[in-house]
């Protein structure tokens, strides 16, 4: 790879292709040439957070209320917002599961040719703009490799700016691209002198679609705005206002018009849902403790270093443009501060500080880069190549660690999938399916299945919590679980600093949250001792502390002993060694048609006259 100097627009696209293409294929290359799978499986074990990819298929289809079960219809619609999924349906809907790898380069050359554009208007040199993109790009895996040095603060840093970027869908491989490319549309807004219509228009829909993407982006984005719209016109800015006011109720129509989307989406939505999410209201009791954290927070010695690091490299740097970016830090700042004023709902608010850690380190590190500019081409064509061949002997040693370690479990999985597609009467869509594997449930599902006697993750359905419920506990029954195996499935777990059971935050959601700030009925008399003491160490940031207190527990209890609904499903897998260990499942009515070391597969015998067993 050579950098010249002479770079035209076309060439530019060209190797900002190319150096995508060479940041991201090394993990492809090597899950082709570690496993034998179909592309469906292959996206679900090496691209990150398959979480969302049954919603993202169910979009594609406009789809927005899917149950996943032939015997329930008129749901309501899921309150996940739409938008935030739309570029990963579109493209679902041309590419299928090819989507996502091509989404990874795309997405990676949009974030190279985004901050090159906001480097270019920050006076940095043609080339250096490049190279201090793919190094921001780099960065999150620089820092997370550092964190051998076993710095604390190092370690924090590590894990909050990985969230600044990387190939997690959507996010923030989505939703922080309109992140940047608003922070870039305003900084030339900012630094032109004729160009307000166009700006506004763009950012206007810029922040609404962000609102849906991620609102706590959009506050952010706002204040920001906001900001430097004061310190563009200073003197000017009742007049400036007044002569655009035209321009200025348009793009407010746009904004309002990406508002109204997300306020009817969740208008119309399931309310459990919305509680499986986690979102949850305040009350003034509750209000003083989010004040107290905020206090905390900002007193906080690793925020008043952050503070003071950002004043002096905005008070020592005289290329006033760069000063934006401590614009974004105090944006980021007034963002949670507005927010827990001024809403009585709230929902992982860990996210705002996040971004305050997130903004205060990109303010200096942006500075650094700018003071050391290099102009030596040769040097940034070493540099470049270096930073490449960095990124990808990391995260290949990454992937072939955990390629070894998974290397069982993922040929136990293409086995059966494999299984699954070669097997005639298996290819019916219609076939009622149970299974408790998500993995599995993630395949069936991109493989249009859609009759299943239950969803191990519910995030993927605006069913009723009572719907859930009934469907998880017929299917204990009829896989012949009694009372004390639901209770062990369900109890309240300790996973190191927090209780955490995975089944349960997997099932329900977030709906038994427990940290100082909220649990699921407010009565911290309905938890034991124990559980008293891990709500009241973990802070309100702590939104993956999940504790069902024990009257909830008793109901759910009492419900498994009253509910006697049957259900007959056409094909039973089972996951070995899953949340429920099985050996072997006994009923008359089936006939085991497949095994290997991790899974199983029965099926009903009205379905099939022999039962021919494959064992692998």
């Amino acid at each position: 790879m050579n950098i010249t100097p002479n770079l035209q627009k076309k060439n530019l696209l060209l190797l900002i292709l190319i150096l995508s293409v060479l940041l991201v294929s090394l993990k492809w290359i090597l899950s082709f040439i570690y496993f034998d799978e179909d592309i469906a499986l292959r996206v679900i074990n090496d691209s990150t957070d398959g979480t969302y990819y049954p919603i993202i298929k169910s979009f594609s289809e406009f789809n927005f209320s899917t149950s996943y079960s032939q015997k329930i219809d008129n749901l309501k619609i899921i309150s996940f917002p739409v938008l935030s999924l739309l570029i990963n349906s579109f493209f679902f809907k041309i590419l299928g599961s090819y989507s996502f790898i091509f989404l990874e380069v795309f997405c990676t050359a949009f974030f190279i040719l985004i901050f090159y554009n906001i480097f270019l208007k920050l006076n940095f040199s043609i080339f250096y703009s490049i190279f201090c993109s793919i190094f921001l790009f780099i960065l999150p895996t620089l820092l997370t490799d550092l964190t051998f040095i076993n710095i604390k603060s190092l370690d924090l840093l590590a894990v909050n700016f990985q969230k600044f970027y990387s190939m997690r869908f959507p996010r923030p491989i989505i939703s922080n691209l309109f992140f940047f490319g608003f922070i870039s549309f305003l900084i030339n807004f900012y630094i032109k002198k004729n160009d307000f219509t166009k700006s506004f228009y763009i950012l206007s829909a810029l922040m609404g679609i962000t609102f849906n993407v991620f609102f706590y982006l959009f506050f952010t984005e706002f204040f920001l705005f906001l900001m430097l719209f004061i310190l563009k016109f200073k003197t000017n800015l009742f007049e400036i206002i007044l002569k655009n006011f035209k321009n200025i109720f348009i793009s407010i129509l746009i904004f309002s018009s990406f508002v109204l989307m997300f306020q009817l989406q969740i208008f119309y939505s399931e309310p459990d849902y919305i509680e499986r999410l986690g979102v949850f209201n305040l009350n003034s009791e509750q209000k003083i403790i989010v004040y107290s954290y905020l206090s905390n927070f900002f007193l906080g010695k690793n925020f008043i270093f952050l503070f003071l690091i950002n004043t002096f490299f905005f008070l020592m740097m005289k290329q006033k443009n760069i000063r934006i970016f401590y614009f974004l830090f105090l944006s980021s700042i007034i963002s949670p501060i507005f927010f827990f004023v001024v809403f009585n709902k709230g929902v992982d608010y860990y996210h705002f500080f996040d971004l305050v850690v997130i903004t205060g380190f990109l303010f200096p590190a942006i500075s650094v880069l700018y003071l050391l500019d290099c102009k030596n081409f040769k040097l940034l064509n070493f540099f470049i190549i270096l930073m490449i061949i960095y990124f990808n002997i990391s995260n290949g040693l990454k992937f072939t660690d955990n390629a070894k370690k998974t290397l069982i479990k993922r040929n136990n999985l293409n086995e059966i999938t494999n299984f699954i597609h070669k097997t005639d009467f298996l290819k019916d869509k219609n076939l009622e399916i149970l299974n408790l594997n998500i993995e599995i449930s993630n395949w069936l599902l991109l493989n249009d299945f859609q009759n299943f006697s239950l969803i191990p993750i519910t995030f993927w359905t605006p069913k009723k919590n009572d719907t859930l419920e009934k469907e998880l506990i017929s299917s204990l029954k009829f896989l012949e679980l009694n009372k004390i195996n639901f209770y062990n499935l369900i109890k309240n777990k300790r996973k190191s600093w927090r209780y955490k059971n995975e089944f349960v935050y997997i099932y329900f959601g977030r709906k038994y949250l427990a940290n100082s700030l909220v649990t699921f009925n407010n009565n911290l008399s309905d938890f034991n001792f124990i559980e008293r003491k891990y709500i009241a160490s973990n802070n309100l940031i702590n939104t993956h502390q999940v504790i069902i207190p024990k009257s909830e527990i008793q109901r759910l209890l009492s419900k498994f002993e009253s509910l006697d609904k049957k259900i007959n499903p056409d094909v039973v897998i089972l996951d070995k060694n899953g949340f429920i260990k099985f050996k072997k499942f006994k009923n008359n009515t089936y006939c085991v048609i497949f095994d290997n070391e991790f899974f199983s597969i029965y099926i009903n015998k009205k379905l099939t006259k022999e039962c021919n067993f494959v064992k692998n």
